[in-house]
């Protein structure tokens, strides 16, 4: 069966349509990206403004339709950290089933990071033994420990690019004092859930922020363009931080305006997150996978994980 998967985050609708290969894997048959910021003011007001849904709406539109030219024979759409946090969730499966024609699961943080970390992992056939993951979205982060068979460890923070720019970075550049804010935030929701992580096992990144730095370092506009497996040393991430937090939005978006498009105002707080990660925790490396959470759902839904 042609499968369509669409993650509705906090930024982003991306879009897979995908087959289950007889040994388990999955083939890619097409991708494709919507920028909506569906939770743009949802950590300020609690709830997802009439102008994001009309945005999440047309994108939906464009994405069934997409995925009915590449002859999917069922869509799946499942919505993470602005979805699950609005007060107003109900109105917006509601709205999601009667003007776009599409069931809408929102999905647990704990569901978030599982399907995101089997995703995540499907790009690395090869990778045996443990390995841990970290998806940093817009409203979120997951961070997953496991091994080939699952995760064994989940943790969803309530702190992500688009959450951490509207709560923090009131200008860009922002301020010290407001970097240092940002950095106290990270730490916080990292203490608060208990997170520890070991430094040894194989560390993999994945979703927007980790795979838009990836093209930035190695100057690239697409992922085709690079060659595997695409690994950011620890002090590439750091000097990255300082380098977008010392510049505006416009100056962001003109480092790569293909990569930066949509993300330039919420980037440098998500390369943050990445670097007090890795600082907090002694990771030396992180290697960047392609795949994420519609990966996870389209394994989840052929049955082949």
């Amino acid at each position: 069966m042609t499968l369509a998967t669409i993650d509705v985050g906090t930024n982003t609708a991306l879009l897979l349509v995908a087959r289950g290969r007889p040994d388990g894997t999955l083939e890619v048959v097409h991708e494709a990206e919507r920028f909506v910021r569906l939770g743009e003011g949802v950590d300020a007001s609690g709830e997802i403004r009439e102008a994001a849904l009309h945005r999440l709406i047309d994108a939906l539109k464009a994405h069934r339709e997409r995925a009915a030219q590449w002859g999917a024979e069922r869509i799946v759409v499942a919505g993470t950290s602005a979805s699950r946090d609005a007060a107003n969730r109900a109105r917006l499966v509601q709205t999601v089933r009667e003007q776009a024609g599409l069931d809408y699961e929102i999905l647990s943080g704990e569901a978030e990071a599982r399907w995101t970390y089997l995703g995540a992992r499907s790009a690395f056939p090869t990778l045996q033994g443990p390995a841990t993951m970290i998806d940093i979205g817009g409203g979120s982060t997951e961070i997953v420990e496991g091994s080939a068979s699952g995760p064994e460890r989940e943790w969803s923070l309530d702190v992500g690019a688009v959450r951490l720019t509207e709560r923090c970075f009131g200008a860009a550049p922002p301020g010290a004092e407001a970097v240092a804010e940002a950095e106290r935030l990270v730490h916080d929701a990292l203490g608060t859930a208990g997170v520890s992580i070991s430094s040894s096992a194989p560390f993999l990144g994945a979703a927007g922020t980790l795979t838009a730095l990836a093209l930035l370092h190695h100057g690239a506009s697409h992922w085709a363009e690079l060659d595997a497996p695409v690994v950011l040393g620890a002090a590439d991430v750091e000097a990255w931080r300082a380098r977008l937090l010392a510049r505006s939005t416009d100056a962001v978006h003109a480092l790569s305006p293909a990569v930066m498009a949509g993300r330039a105002d919420v980037f440098p707080a998500g390369v943050l997150i990445l670097d007090v990660v890795l600082r907090r925790y002694g990771i030396r490396a992180c290697r960047v996978s392609p795949r994420g959470l519609r990966h996870g759902l389209a394994l989840r839904a052929l049955g082949v994980r």
